[in-house]
């Protein structure tokens, strides 16, 4: 079997939405798979392995969904083309903003945190919005080597829980615009101790049998399944860190992976609302892995993950809708708007209740 026939039965053998335990039934992906198949076919064998390895690249990205899979050549070029944004991954999240343009916002107690080098810093702030006290918490990336990153994280957390309680934060606002995933465990664990539950990484997390096909592969696959996932772990909660204000998680179309998680999660939590714009949908083939072929390599899910929001499905390509649609520019200003509002109308109600009150007494 060539090289490019190869890599192409071991997509259409391996690829979680084509081999999750409801993928055999499929009449859909049956046909998604031959047409696969077929079109990888007619490329010319007689082109030279570059052109070859670029003409499956883009057939790879026109027809497989699936936004994880990668196709690098022996150059370790990525050959699969994914549509992006038209504004950077580091314009609009919080935590790159300077301490004069966080001054300008009016946020208060800004903390940044590295959490490993050459890896975008997080932050926790507060705020005061209409009377209301606000916690607002930027992570612009989960991505890294979680080993290193074990001990900065959980000071993060503890850090959270501390600016909560001390600041008595009242609504929350998760800023995750420009965050293109890594491991989204942080979120869970926040999310647990604040809701006090267990909060599901996606309604199906199902692991996909790879077959490999060399002794490397198999030791890379054999190392994956050793590493504990987030859809695993379950954190217990205490009296203080439980929350019942208002969650608002900010979002925008670089959201991939376990940023997708991550809202997800939180999502979960009630009072949660998202804002911004739809997420990248790069979600269904989850936990990849890069496995080395003869020539060059596949970045390939090992789990299949599928979610719904508000009962339909969130397809992958498409992504999450948000609840506030605005573009991920106006966001930040979208949630103090809702917050303001909020404000109002509690006070309004609260007015309406003391002088409903006092007319009975009288």
């Amino acid at each position: 079997m060539d090289n490019i026939s190869q890599y192409a039965e071991f997509i259409v053998q391996n690829l979680p939405e084509w081999n999750h335990h409801q993928a055999k039934e499929d009449v859909d992906i049956a046909l998604q798979k031959r047409r696969f198949l077929t079109n990888v076919a007619k490329i010319d064998r007689t082109l030279s392995e570059s052109k070859q390895m670029e003409a499956l690249g883009r057939i790879i990205s026109q027809q497989v969904p699936d936004n994880h899979i990668e196709l690098f050549d022996e150059k370790g070029r990525q050959l699969v083309v994914k549509k992006e944004p038209e504004y950077s991954a580091q314009a609009y999240n919080l935590a790159y903003k300077s301490t004069k343009e966080l001054s300008e916002l009016k946020l208060e107690n800004a903390q940044h945190f590295k959490i490993q080098n050459g890896q975008a810093q997080w932050m926790i702030a507060s705020q005061n919005i209409n009377g209301e006290r606000v916690g607002v918490v930027a992570i612009p990336s989960f991505g890294g080597n979680t080993n290193l990153q074990k001990e900065n994280r959980q000071k993060f957390v503890e850090a959270f829980f501390t600016e909560k309680e001390k600041q008595q934060w009242q609504n929350i606002i998760f800023d995750f615009r420009g965050n293109q995933g890594g491991d989204a465990d942080v979120i869970k664990e926040i999310g647990e101790r604040l809701g006090g539950k267990n909060l599901s990484y996606a309604d199906v997390y199902e692991p996909i049998d790879i077959q490999p096909i060399n002794r490397e592969q198999a030791d890379i696959l054999t190392a994956k399944k050793e590493i504990i996932g987030p859809h695993q772990l379950h954190y217990e909660t205490k009296p203080k860190d439980k929350f019942n204000g208002s969650i608002y998680i900010l979002q925008d179309r670089w959201c991939a992976s376990a940023s997708e998680g991550a809202i997800f999660m939180l999502s979960q939590l009630p009072h949660c609302q998202t804002i911004g714009e739809r997420t990248s949908g790069c979600f269904a083939g989850s936990a990849p892995v890069r496995l080395p072929f003869e020539n060059g390599m596949l970045k390939i899910g090992t789990y299949y993950c599928a979610r719904t929001k508000n009962g339909v499905s969130i397809t992958e390509k498409e992504g999450s809708p948000a609840d506030v649609c605005v573009s991920s520019a106006d966001a930040y200003v979208k949630v103090q708007t809702l917050i303001e509002e909020r404000a109002n109308n509690k006070r309004t109600l609260s007015v309406q209740i003391l002088k409903s009150t006092q007319g009975k007494e009288m």
